[in-house]
């Protein structure tokens, strides 16, 4: 099969949903078909490269003319509506390509949605990996507060100038709300958690299918985490707490060291993330904080923790690092919100509390630190748990997706002619 995928963003620039795109290729690749990775050109990266045989093309939108202004220079993310430079690159590309299925990760795909034809051409899959489709500020939360009944105009008018400023907030959000009347123009949708596909159901067609498939971690993180050293920054002794992620108010890190002050048991509580203009002071006695630290330390470093904490307080898409903690035996002690509910199984593979709960928080670690043997069982179950969120077989459930797409267009195009 030949694939196009479409994404805001990819190798240098390195997130969650980077990652996916970039193991998801790697797999696709690795099993024979044909992968070209089209994304947006940033600073003076090479407008087409090959990375692990994976074909990335590079294109410049009108939109890219005014990098300036956004927060960050270096991510000049596309619009919430159709960029004209980008769909005539788009539109050459899948000319000379000629895909079986474009793929969809990110806001790319507004330029990519006027292109699409019900009845010829590529296969269009989107793929959901957070709020984007439905909040300009792709988190479902308002003004500040960790979660959102859903979107209205004028209440997202309000709300996105506190992320964007005033004139980008606007212009967002209105493109968002303009663009709705593209998102038929997929044949499928594909939503990481079941918190994603209901927050998107806001501004899909009534009746539209989303598949829930979750995203992927690399099926060597076990052995990345066992063959790499111990790292130095890590307490003396194994067995401490660890939190990995922003270190922000929305991830819960002022609700963690709370938490972590009223515990019965003084373990260290190792923080493993990047720092936020809301990160909270972090210099008590027992705290260690390690910033921008290479994916195999951080691997290393979950296999001699004694439980994961993922205290988000918003509604977080699904939560990655629960899943890599999981997979690597680690119990997890993560909120009762968004699509940690789909990674956590409460009793089993973790404990489920209460987000921007501190006393609740603490009581649960304080649990698990008394019982041993059930951090132990819950562990391994977590290990069992963890297998569906390989990418070997995420990858093959994907790939189920894009051949019903598209043996679905090719039964519509026999009928048509």
């Amino acid at each position: 099969m030949h694939i196009v995928q479409l994404t805001d963003f990819y190798r240098p620039v390195i997130g969650g949903l980077e990652r996916h795109v970039e193991t998801f290729s790697g797999e696709l690749a690795h099993r024979g078909h044909t992968v070209t990775v089209v994304t947006l050109q940033t600073n003076d990266d090479p407008p087409e490269e090959i990375l692990d045989g994976v074909r990335v093309v590079r294109i410049r939108g009108w939109s890219g003319a005014l990098a300036r202004v956004y927060a960050d220079a270096t991510k000049p993310f596309h619009p919430t509506f159709p960029d004209p430079g980008a769909v005539a690159a788009l539109r050459r590309l899948i000319a000379s390509e000629r895909p079986d299925v474009v793929a969809s990760h990110s806001w790319l795909q507004y330029s990519y949605f006027p292109l699409h034809r019900t009845r010829q051409g590529p296969a269009h899959v989107v793929s959901l990996h957070d709020h984007g489709l439905v909040c300009a500020r792709k988190t479902l939360q308002h003004a500040g507060h960790p979660s959102c009944s859903g979107p209205g105009l004028a209440k997202c008018l309000a709300c996105a100038p506190g992320q964007y400023g005033v004139l980008k907030g606007t212009v967002i959000t209105a493109g968002l709300r303009a663009s709705r009347v593209l998102h038929e123009r997929a044949d499928r949708y594909i939503a990481i958690s079941n918190a994603v596909a209901d927050g998107a159901r806001h501004a899909l067609p009534d009746g539209t299918d989303i598949t829930v498939i979750p995203t992927m971690v690399p099926d060597n993180l076990p052995y990345l985490a066992t063959s790499t050293p111990r790292p130095a920054f890590l307490p003396a002794e194994d067995g401490y707490l660890m939190f990995v992620g922003a270190l922000g108010r929305h991830k819960g890190v002022d609700v963690l060291l709370d938490a972590w002050r009223r515990m019965r048991h003084r373990l260290p509580l190792v923080l493993i993330g990047t720092s936020r203009p809301d990160t909270p002071p972090l210099d008590d006695p027992g705290l260690v904080v390690a910033r921008d630290v290479p994916s195999a330390q951080v691997m290393a470093s979950w296999i001699r923790a004694s439980i994961a904490v993922v205290p988000s307080v918003w509604n977080e898409p699904q939560g990655q690092v629960a899943i890599e903690a999981t997979l690597l035996g680690r119990p997890v002690v993560a909120s009762d919100t968004g699509g940690l509910r789909d990674v956590v199984r409460h009793g089993m593979t973790g404990l489920l509390v209460p987000s921007a709960d501190p006393e609740a928080l603490a009581a649960a670690l304080d649990r698990l630190l008394d019982d041993p043997v059930r951090r132990h069982r819950m562990g391994e179950a977590g290990r069992r748990h963890a297998q569906q969120f390989l990418a070997a077989e995420v990858t093959s459930r994907v790939l189920e997706v894009f051949e019903e797409a598209r043996l679905r267009r090719a039964s519509l195009a026999r009928l048509t002619s």
